[in-house]
This record gives structure tokens, C-alpha cells and sequence, in this order.
């Protein structure tokens, strides 16, 4: 009966790039999401309010000044003549376009649908000229960008982290055990199995008969005279 040795396991295949690619789909995904939104929250320039009507297409309002303002003195009505709500930022926000600068100084309070408003600012202490366009928020815009880099750089990185370990663990699996040759266990060398030690058996050892000593009296010769 021939014996033939195992045939060797087959090489479990790693998850590990499987995960990279989930990485790379999942953030491809994410940093879309956020150029979207920096598209969408990016600035435009807003529409003079000399004529006291402004057609908003998105909605939400925003007032701007081109000078800052503490408080805005300015009214919003709708198409139907509602007064519609608004209130300073809760912070200091500008925004420039082309090369101009504009300061926000007021917003709805409410989500107001895109249409026309007739807009009227009176002020006399300032020389600011005022403009109006949709709810717009610096700090969205700002938060769309640092998404959009940080999706992107945790994403591809871990990516890139996973195909790398994947690829240092399939090199390893693929390294041989040993790789000197001549070495006892190193591949293509066979060694046949070592016979077991014979054990020799010797004969036991003869009798030991000691010859007369002197020394020992029984031994002495008997120097008396024999009768005769």
C-alpha cells in the first residue's frame, strides 16, 4: 500500500482588500457629499436692494452691508405684504466676491420660501450700501470644505493602510519555511528516517579464581617438620 503525504491547504484569502475597497467606495461617496454641499453653501454676490424688490430662487434671506453694522435697519415683506422676521448673526461673518467684501447683518428668523421681497434699509449714520440674497452661512461652507478634506484624507488613507498590511501578509504566506539549503527540514531536501540505535549484548565476564597470596596466612607454606 503506497502512502502518498497530505496535499497542502489551500491559502485562506484576506478581507483585507475587500475592506480597502469598501474604503474607497465609502469615501468616494462621503467627500461627494461634501463637494455637493460646498457647492451648494458657496457665496454668490448678492442682489443690490436700490429698487427695494429682490427675487430670491432658493430659500432663506440674508442681508448684507458693505461696511459693518451693529444693528441693520432694515424691514423684509413678502409678495402678500407679511412682515417676515429677522435678526442679527450671532457672530461676525463676511464674505468676499470679486474682490469685494460684504458683512452679514441680518437673516430670517424662518425658512423662507424662494420669491419675491420688498426689502427697505434706512440709514443715516453709515454710507452702507445693502444687499440682499438666499440664507447663506459662512461657517457651513467652511465646515463643507474641512469635510471634504478630512473624508477624503481618513478614507483613502485607511485604504491605502489596509492594502498595504493585506499585501505584507500575503508576501509573508508566500515565504518559504527556510531558505538555505543543505539544512535538514529545507525544501527539496529529504532526509530517510534515522534507524534506531542497535543495542550489543557481551558475553559475561569468567569466573575469577585468585592464585595463592603469600600475604594471607592460609596461603603460607607450612614450614614444620612432617612426622615421619
Amino acid at each position: 500500500m503506497t502512502m502518498y503525504p497530505p496535499a497542502p491547504e489551500a491559502p485562506k484569502k484576506s478581507v483585507l482588500p475587500k475592506l480597502a475597497v469598501a474604503c474607497f467606495v465609502i469615501g468616494a461617496i462621503v467627500v461627494g457629499f461634501f463637494v455637493w454641499r460646498i457647492v451648494v453653501t458657496a457665496p454668490r454676490t448678492p442682489q443690490p436692494i436700490e429698487d427695494g424688490v429682490v427675487h430670491l430662487t432658493k430659500e432663506g434671506l440674508t442681508i448684507y452691508a458693505s461696511v459693518p453694522v451693529l444693528t441693520p435697519p432694515c424691514e423684509v415683506q413678502d409678495a402678500n405684504g407679511n412682515d417676515v422676521p429677522i435678526k442679527p448673526p450671532s457672530g461676525s461673518e463676511t464674505i468676499t466676491i470679486n474682490g469685494e467684501s460684504w458683512y452679514v447683518v441680518a437673516r430670517s428668523t424662518q425658512t423662507v420660501p424662494a420669491g419675491d421681497y420688498s426689502i427697505s434699509c434706512t440709514d443715516d449714520e453709515t454710507s452702507a450700501t445693502y444687499a440682499a440674497g438666499p440664507r447663506s452661512s459662512v461657517v457651513a461652507f467652511v465646515l463643507s470644505i474641512l469635510g471634504t478634506v478630512f473624508s477624503f484624507l481618513i478614507f483613502i488613507g485607511l485604504g491605502i493602510t489596509l492594502l498595504t498590511v493585506g499585501a505584507v501578509k500575503a508576501a509573508r504566506r508566500k515565504r518559504p519555511a527556510n531558505t538555505f539549503p543543505g539544512q535538514p527540514g529545507a525544501p527539496g531536501n529529504y532526509y530517510p528516517p534515522m534507524p534506531p540505535p542497535q543495542q550489543h549484548t557481551f558475553p559475561p565476564p569468567p569466573p575469577y579464581h585468585p592464585g595463592p597470596n603469600p600475604d594471607r596466612p592460609q596461603d603460607r607454606p607450612d614450614d614444620r617438620p612432617q612426622d615421619r
